[in-house]
């Protein structure tokens, strides 16, 4: 089934949509759940959601295949949507053993040599189930100095992509990728626009939340939005904090991804209204019997365990303290996200926006 996407209400440049896939419909805007091995490894399993709707599992494409799974749902129970990304980014982040040329990625992986293809990545994920594909794509760290990386990053990606064609048509993003270089952007977009008119359903924004200043990261989004068609759904890469989540939704952005949540959880940090967060570890918390958040409806809150009680189990590394943790801030922009729909629909983004962020 192809990706198709009917937008219900507008708020200024926000939308509130409906994102239809083969294996259910999510209303937008939404976040996924980015299931990493660091969740796996914690316990977190996607039943620690189960009361969520509208909600995309995300996997690791590169992980998945270098063990040789299958299944976008292999070894996980979920039934709904599901997206895959490319693994660029972990690819990347082999540094000095990274050759990239045409024809795809060269790395070298626990002292083997390994090569993955554009035409690769989109051939696991269509054999895998997948329902929203991300292709391979050429990241450059944002603040990086040279502009002719970004240049040719955005070149690159065009290149992959048109050798990503033909195989799953129907459920495959094209990635704009650029950084915060204009031109760069401009090319990346202009190509974009061209696949999008060639049947392409959908559109991500990648290269942003890399150490850029936040300002410099929404307007680069806005830059992007403002020259991609209107009636295709929009995803952002890498970004899930809950004051860039409403930043950008109210830029016109559907869809978002991130680990920033889960990954804060399992250091300690909530994340609780206002866009603030405490660490747990800090003296104060040592009697403190609230809930981690008394405006907040996760599981970890609803279950009424104190601060002290999460404070105590997180210092001896209790993997079920540091579960609900990452569980709690997870639902935070769950709901976050949700009540962004609600407002959207009802004209009234804006104040919400100015109501959550009023004690920041």
């Amino acid at each position: 089934m192809s990706i198709k996407f009917d937008i219900q209400g507008r708020d200024g440049q926000a939308r509130a949509g409906v994102l239809r896939t083969a294996h259910g419909d999510i209303a937008t805007p939404s976040i996924t759940l980015n299931y990493t091995k660091a969740l796996e490894s914690w316990g977190f399993v996607p039943s620690d959601i189960s009361d969520a709707r509208d909600v995309i599992l995300l996997r690791n494409t590169f992980w998945l295949r270098e063990r040789g799974a299958e299944d976008i749902r292999e070894g996980i129970s979920w039934a709904g949507p599901t997206m895959a990304d490319s693994g660029g980014f972990q690819m990347v982040s082999l540094g000095k053993h990274l050759h990239q040329n045409f024809s795809g990625i060269g790395f070298n992986l626990n002292g083997k040599r390994a090569f993955i293809t554009p035409h690769e990545v989109v051939e696991w994920g269509k054999a895998a189930g997948v329902d929203l594909i991300m292709p391979l794509d050429n990241t450059v760290y944002t603040m990086d100095k040279n502009p002719l990386k970004f240049i040719w990053s955005a070149f690159m990606t065009a290149v992959w992509h048109r050798r990503s064609r033909g195989i799953a048509d129907d459920r495959l993003y094209y990635i704009s990728q650029g950084g915060l270089n204009k031109l760069a952007r401009l090319i990346s977009l202009w190509d974009a626009r061209r696949q999008l008119n060639r049947g392409i359903p959908a559109i991500a924004i990648g290269g942003l939340a890399w150490n850029e200043p936040r300002p410099a990261m929404y307007n680069t989004v806005d830059f992007c939005v403002k020259r991609l068609p209107d009636d295709k759904p929009r995803h952002l890469l890498g970004i899930c904090k809950p004051v860039d989540i409403l930043e950008c939704i109210k830029r016109g952005i559907d869809t978002f991804d991130g680990i920033a949540a889960t990954r804060e959880g399992r250091h300690g940090r909530v994340w609780v209204s206002g866009g603030k967060y405490f660490d747990i570890r800090n003296a104060e918390f040592e009697k403190d019997e609230q809930v981690l958040d008394p405006l907040c409806d996760c599981p970890t809150c609803r279950s009424n365990i104190s601060r002290a009680k999460l404070r105590a189990g997180f210092k001896q590394k209790d993997h079920e303290t540091i579960r609900r943790l990452m569980v709690h801030n997870w639902h935070h922009n769950y709901s976050l996200i949700k009540g962004a729909r609600a407002a959207i629909l009802s004209g009234q983004l804006d104040y919400y926006i100015s109501d959550y962020l009023r004690n920041r």
